[in-house]
């Protein structure tokens, strides 16, 4: 298994979270902004029909092959930590 990890910043534009991965692999994503919520989903993500997530929350999702996952913000500059686990 491989595991990797970074930061990005998001904003009112659908930014893609780690890549994708040509194998199974969990993607552990932190929302680390104190104010906005997150909204995650594909490259097609709004604010209006993401999945939520809350400020300073985390979710943990399992993300098949060549699957990526989006998100998106209703605020700019909004920081974003995640971890990958890549199972083989």
């Amino acid at each position: 298994m491989a595991i990797t990890s970074g930061q990005i910043t998001v904003g009112t534009s659908a930014v893609q979270i780690d890549g994708c991965s040509n194998n199974p692999s969990r993607l552990h994503i932190h929302n680390n902004d104190n104010t906005n919520d997150l909204f995650l989903g594909d490259q097609t993500v709004t604010i209006s029909n993401g999945l939520r997530l809350p400020k300073l929350d985390s979710i943990e999702l399992v993300l098949n092959p060549a699957e990526s996952l989006y998100a998106i913000s209703a605020g700019g500059s909004h920081a974003v930590s995640w971890l990958r686990q890549t199972m083989n």
